[in-house]
């Protein structure tokens, strides 16, 4: 797998509502959607799961954050954001299903607990966004859902160490590209 198919799923700092560059931002979104497609492709159901879909919701997922706390309603407000932009930003997400995107926007904000169905996506983007939870120096592997997940711990580190001051979306994949990502990553 080559990280260099996630080019066009990369976000542009506009689509932020705030913050373009705070730790919700481009870097932190570029993070998750790197870690989503290694995830996606680790647990090897790839196939099984609307993956393009998936992609565009971890590029979208914070766009609606209006701070940088818990900001309850972030995921329906980048949801709406999704609905009511993201093909007129990106013309190629119209082959998506966007309702479902936005689905996924939605509840990534919502514990575990509270929903009825965890779908893989759901699960995949939940624990992406785990692993940049070293961005605020609060990753504990053991809340992570997948061993997957839980085994990339070490090098979200990396990633994030490597990417913190980075200036674009297209900065970070790239560090990740040159990190060797995923290949050099230990199974």
């Amino acid at each position: 797998m080559n990280l260099e198919y996630l080019r066009p799923f990369l976000t542009d700092p506009t689509w932020f509502r705030r913050e373009p560059f705070g730790i919700h931002g481009v870097g932190h979104v570029t993070r998750v959607l790197i870690w989503s497609a290694i995830l996606a492709n680790r647990i090897g159901l790839r196939s099984a799961m609307r993956y393009e879909e998936l992609l565009w919701a971890a590029s979208t997922h914070d766009v609606g954050r209006l701070d940088d706390g818990t900001d309850r309603g972030h995921g329906t407000r980048s949801a709406g954001w999704i609905s009511e932009h993201l093909v007129a930003k990106r013309p190629a997400a119209r082959n998506a299903d966007l309702g479902f995107v936005a689905e996924l926007s939605t509840w990534h904000e919502i514990p575990d607990d509270n929903i009825r169905r965890l779908s893989l996506e759901l699960l995949v983007l939940k624990d992406a966004d785990g692993l940049d939870r070293v961005r605020i120096y609060d990753l504990d592997a053991r809340r992570l859902r997948t061993q997957h997940a839980a085994r990339l711990a070490d090098a979200a580190q990396l990633l994030f160490d490597r990417t913190r001051y980075a200036g674009s979306a297209e900065e970070v994949l790239q560090t990740a590209i040159d990190l060797g990502f995923p290949g050099s990553l230990s199974t």
